[in-house]
């Protein structure tokens, strides 16, 4: 499949839809808008929202079913991304190729603008007209991965380990399933169920986003080592400054890139359930994964 193209058509989809997800710029407070909409807008690959699209087509259903928890899945990611850049968190000054949200617009508005997407996020998904039962399997899904057993508690346990040098395999792991790999699994998964698909398709679709999650860190440590800044659109070398345990420093370049590539493999695996036709997609996202260079 054509995946540059594919990746292209959906992401254009997201794109467009996210705004008309937003309420109407208020009188007041206006810098509270600007920052959430400059968050959303300023780029990204739109990974997750693409997964959950893709995930709900895999099982036989219809993606624009998946555009709510989609968008709402990618404003709980740009929450997180505005919060981790924060000074107090990575002290990070570039994001998607340009300033961070606090840079751009002030540590307080930044703090209220990732709290603003984090709960926009959750009152869209309230308001989504969709099958009752489904909404609240879907919202549940989310709920975990964002929350206190996934995606910010991974955050909690990136920030202990920082600056130590015995952090031990087991531990990053455990971070980086739970940091990364959460709202990565989620969005596939949340996908599969809007789809109605089956207790055994969402299975796979769980193994899937698993592996694949945790490629997408590999990866990230590689890049951070080697990729280039332009492309990436951030800061590189930024965690050898902070003193991070990563799955390079522990097994270096070529060794992550390997152990990145059999985690692929383990996600492709999963998905052997479904037609090789519907997999085509999900495989071939999960292959871009390991060979991309932003």
């Amino acid at each position: 499949m054509d995946l540059k193209a594919y990746l292209k058509e959906r992401k254009a989809l997201i794109d467009s839809a996210l705004l008309t997800y937003l309420p109407p710029e208020p009188e007041f407070g206006k810098k509270l808008y600007e920052a959430v909409k400059y968050s959303l807008t300023v780029g990204g690959k739109r990974l997750r929202p693409i997964l959950c699209l893709a995930g709900c087509e895999i099982v036989g259903g219809n993606r624009n079913d998946a555009l709510t928890p989609a968008c709402a899945i990618e404003m709980i990611h740009t929450y997180s991304l505005i919060h981790d850049d924060l000074p107090a968190m990575d002290n990070d000054t570039l994001r998607r190729g340009h300033p961070t949200t606090w840079v751009k617009f002030g540590e307080a508005t930044a703090i209220l603008a990732g709290d603003a997407l984090l709960n926009r996020a959750f009152e869209v998904l309230a308001d989504w007209e969709f099958d009752c039962n489904r909404k609240v399997k879907v919202i549940s899904e989310i709920a975990r991965a964002s929350g206190m057993l996934g995606m910010v508690l991974g955050q909690q346990c990136d920030l202990d380990a920082e600056g130590r040098g015995d952090v031990p395999l087991e531990e990053l792991l455990f971070i980086h399933k739970h940091k990364t790999g959460r709202l990565i699994t989620a969005s596939v998964v949340s996908g599969g169920i809007t789809g109605g698909g089956s207790p055994e398709e969402i299975d796979a679709l769980r193994r899937y986003g698993d592996s694949l999650g945790l490629a997408f860190q590999i990866i990230d440590d590689v890049l951070d080592v080697v990729g280039d800044q332009e492309k990436l659109g951030k800061n590189i070398g930024s965690d050898l400054e902070k003193g991070k345990t990563t799955f390079v420093t522990i097994f270096g370049v070529e060794k992550a890139r390997k152990m990145a590539y059999e985690e692929v493999e383990r996600a492709v695996e999963a998905l052997s359930i479904f037609p090789a036709e519907k997999r085509e997609p999900l495989e071939a996202i999960a292959r871009f994964v390991v060979e991309r260079e932003y």
